[in-house]
């Protein structure tokens, strides 16, 4: 799988699934928000049998922005803030 290539679904309002390859992470974000929030403390761990992959700061980084390309085909860039790393 190339490094660029993942998935970003919406399973509830309250969270989105982010997947690259077998690995899957659940995002909490409340998407009957105004506005969101993109910080490192998001992204926490993938699912099993993944959850012992360290996710380090580049990797975060990276995340968070395809996280908030895909949200940028959800609603206006003023809606989305991020927090630096």
């Amino acid at each position: 799988m190339n490094n660029n290539e993942y998935s970003i679904t919406i399973p509830h309002f309250y969270c989105l699934e982010y997947c690259e390859g077998e690995k899957k992470m659940v995002i909490e974000m409340d998407f009957r928000e105004d506005y969101f929030l993109l910080e490192p403390q998001l992204i926490t761990h993938w699912e099993k049998p993944y959850e012992n992959v360290i996710i380090d700061v580049k990797e975060r980084k990276k995340i968070l922005q395809n996280i908030r390309e895909f949200l940028l085909t959800k609603t206006l860039p003023s809606h989305i803030f991020m927090k630096d790393l």
